[in-house]
């Protein structure tokens, strides 16, 4: 046995050294003169994963990349300017060293390498799937900090924010619900399983940006590679994974809101990048907020180390953490029926500003002709929030054919509301505490097998258990009144998935086709300080779900016309709370879930058309997509239900989402870029929740437009400004006697700039300083009742090396 042992090891060896022998890609990065370019950052994707590798051009605009595996791969290089160099495909042999130089498009659009499509490097040309990518570059030219109002423009997506910075924050993508798109951190699922959807929602306001070198959107099903929450679209925030010369910035910002942010970031990499890290910190403060009346704290770190212990293995670990105290304000509420009118759709009529005062300080006020009263300002209720994930993954290129990847993640959140007797409308007659917490532990296997060098098959496992606990306390001072409960639950998943990439006709046609199997295992849930519930229930796993979608692209290289194209289905597994949910009230606890329910299904397709023009200078975009929730889960009334629910959680009928996507991309000359889109969605659900039977779908606009404007007034100078306008929406957000009125918003018309000037102070370092405007319009909206903030602005400024 131990020589059997001994054998299979030293063959393993062997294997792993052949194929550890390292390769080297080495070149020039250039301008369309011949010009050299320092200081440019070069990436190599490898094909059939998403192992990357990063490096910057020196004085001479050289750069070199060693202890590389054999394969193809994808090169690109990026500058901190508008001028970029579109990827390029590479193979290396084994014991090879390729020249390969790069040469930046000063007029042209470059192409884009993204990994969320596919979980796997490829062009953004290449793509069947609608995608887009939201890199550093332009990040930093916005001077954005959230990553919600950093996706305000992105196509098809809806971004509310209920508030200022740091405020509660949902994303809609094409018309459906905000549990719809996933989150997701280098790949692997970010959502909140204490979450009554089991979405990020919770969390998105708090995200920061800290070490993050690009967003990656897939508009479309994602299910059958990311599993639940991904039937409307896919969010991948990309870690940056350092490489390269030691870099990064120092700075800080403050103005208008009470706002005061400071942040801290490095990366780099050592022996010929076989260490590559990054790590950033970022503190911001808000003190006031919109009209005085919010408050936040938030502290957020992140960091990425990885280790090359052979040319064709990688070991790296990735972690990211979010502390927030964020005040809450009561909820916007109803004017009296006197105001409102006796049936049909509300208009939208806020209190009066000076009343609207007046009601913060809990002072009497007039009504006037207003319709609802915004929200409140509430002294003692408070959200203490702490979300976590941490990611440590193993690649490896085994063969000359094959490689695998195996990946672990841990994802902790946890959110205490906090409240007390103050504030308007209703408040506890103590002080209270209810905590939602959460946690997921994934394990995903993955292998990529190269059949042919147009074919890749690739196949996985992936292991999931979550658990959820809510307590619950007062502090009544009478001790046989006082409230001390607590639910907890758990659920594991198992899943099977497989995809297959092939390119045919010298890459021209890529055709993708995957599918997902996930079952489920539920335990018993656990209760204390009240009478258990759910009793007799048979707590099963919920019913499989069988996912699958098949996309593709065919790009005309003579009229530069790329034919795109995808379908499928997806699914979103019932939560926990969604199953055994409780509410806790005068002592007992009321159950909300059923332990039986189904998961939620969906078919959806979009096809469209890219068009490049005039040397790449232009590029026009239409999309239509498609998509029907089939059954969904909801909370309705009930009547005699087996555990005794008045009103829970239960399978419905679902919806329809349908529109239009265009997009616009322009370069007309060096130093002005230009992109606008149009969406239109007509969105309608099958069941009314609303008072009147009202079918269109809430927070979505019918109508939306974006324009981003760049333009680089000197190589030091930059400009970038930001429009997003939406149409009237419908808000059900307002209990009116019976049940909850249709109210209309007028839709935002948002002009934000950000204006910045880099003085160097020696070949490596510089200073940046900065201006951001945001609002400039003036415009007061709201969102569901919530005031945001007029026009305001911040300045700063950053040490960069």
């Amino acid at each position: 046995m131990n020589r059997v042992l001994i054998s299979t090891l030293v063959g393993w060896i062997s294997v792993c050294t052949q194929y550890g022998q390292a390769q080297e890609l080495k070149g020039r990065v250039t301008d369309p003169s011949g010009a050299s370019v320092p200081g440019a950052v070069v990436r190599l994707y490898e094909r059939d994963s998403t192992q990357q590798w990063t490096t910057t051009t020196d004085g001479q605009g050289s750069y070199r990349l060693e202890r590389l595996p054999r394969g193809s791969f994808l090169l690109e290089a990026r500058t901190e300017g508008l001028d970029q160099a579109s990827a390029v495909a590479v193979r290396l042999s084994t014991g090879q060293s390729l020249e390969q130089d790069l040469k930046l498009e000063i007029r042209g659009l470059a192409s884009r390498v993204q990994v969320t499509a596919s979980a796997s490097s490829q062009s953004t040309i290449e793509a069947g799937k609608a995608m887009d990518v939201v890199d550093g570059t332009e990040l930093s030219r916005r001077e954005e900090i959230l990553v919600g109002e950093s996706l305000r423009t992105v196509t098809g997506l809806r971004v509310q924010q209920l508030g200022g910075p740091g405020s509660f924050t949902r994303i809609l993508t094409r018309g459906l619900r905000a549990a719809d798109t996933g989150v997701l951190v280098d790949g692997m699922r970010f959502r909140d399983a204490a979450g009554v959807q089991g979405d990020a929602a919770a969390y998105l306001g708090d995200l920061q940006l800290v070490g993050t070198d690009r967003i990656e959107v897939l508009r479309g099903l994602g299910s059958s590679i990311y599993g639940t929450n991904a039937t409307a679209g896919v969010i991948n925030l990309v870690t940056d994974q350092g490489g390269g010369k030691a870099h990064g910035e120092v700075g800080g910002e403050g103005g208008g809101l009470g706002l005061v942010r400071g942040v801290a970031r490095v990366a780099g990499g050592v022996k010929e990048n076989q260490l590559q890290y990054s790590a950033g910190v970022a503190h911001l403060n808000v003190n006031g907020g919109v009209d005085g009346v919010e408050n936040v704290r938030n502290t957020s770190g992140q960091g990425y180390l990885l280790w090359r212990p052979m040319a064709t293995a990688s070991l790296s670990g990735r972690y990211w953490s979010t502390w927030s105290t964020v005040g809450i304000n009561s909820s916007p509420y109803a004017a009296p029926d006197s105001n409102l009118p006796a049936s049909g759709v509300i208009p939208a009529i806020p209190l009066a500003e000076d009343q609207a005062r007046l009601a913060d300080q809990g002072l009497p006020f007039q009504w006037g002709n207003a319709t609802f009263a915004p929200n409140l300002y509430d002294p003692d209720s408070r959200r203490a929030g702490r979300v976590s994930t941490t990611q440590v993954q193993w690649n490896q290129q085994a063969g000359a054919r094959w490689n695998y990847r195996v990946s672990y993640q841990n994802l902790h959140s946890r959110r205490e509301n906090l409240n007390g007797a103050a504030g308007s409308g209703y408040q506890p007659a103590f002080d209270s505490s209810n905590l939602f917490g959460g946690q997921l532990d994934t394990v995903q296997a993955r292998a990529d097998v190269l059949l042919a060098r147009w074919n890749t098959l690739s196949a996985g496992y992936e292991w999931e258990r979550e658990s959820y606990e809510n307590p619950s306390k007062d502090v009544n001072p009478d001790a046989s009144q006082r409230v001390n409960a607590r639910a907890a639950a758990k659920q594991r998943s198992n899943s099977l998935f497989v995809q297959d990439q092939m390119r045919f006709l010298n890459q021209k046609l890529q055709v993708g086709l995957s599918g997902r199997f996930q079952g489920y295992s539920l335990s018993t849930p656990e209760f204390s300080g009240g009478a258990p519930q759910y009793v007799g229930a048979k707590f099963a796993g919920a019913p499989n779900a069988y996912t699958g979608d098949a996309s593709v692209s065919y790009f005309v290289t003579g009229s530069m016309t790329k034919l795109r194209a995808h379908a499928g289905n997806g699914f979103r597994s019932p939560t926990l709370y969604e199953r055994l949910g409780t509410s806790f009230f005068w002592g007992e606890f009321s159950p909300l879930g059923d332990p039986g329910l189904r998961p939620e299904r969906t078919v959806s397709t979009d096809f469209g058309v890219d068009q490049y023009f005039s040397n790449s200078k232009y590029r026009a975009s239409a999309t239509y997509f498609y998509t029907r929730l089939q059954e969904v889960i909801g909370y309705m009334e009930l009547a005699n239900d087996p555990y005794g629910r008045w009103g829970g959680y239960a399978n419905m009928g679902g919806g329809l989402a349908r529109g239009v996507e265009v997009q616009g991309e322009a370069r007309p000359y060096r130093r002005l870029l230009l992109t606008a889109s149009y969406t239109y969605t007509n969105a309608d659900e099958r069941n009314s929740s609303l008072v009147g039977g009202s079918l269109r779908s809430i927070r979505v606009f019918p109508h939306m437009v974006t324009i981003v404007a760049t333009q680089e007034i000197t190589k030091r100078l930059q400009l970038t400004m930001d429009f997003t306008g939406g149409s009237n929406y419908i808000s059900g957000s307002f209990f009116v006697g019976s049940g909850n009125r249709p109210y209309e918003f007028y839709g935002p018309r948002k002009l934000d700039a950000a204006l910045s000037y880099t003085l160097p102070v020696s070949d490596t370092k510089s200073l940046r300083f900065y201006t951001r405007i945001e609002n400039m319009l003036n415009q007061r909206y709201f969102e569901d009742g919530f005031r945001t903030p007029k026009a305001w602005a911040t300045a700063g400024m950053k040490f960069q090396f």
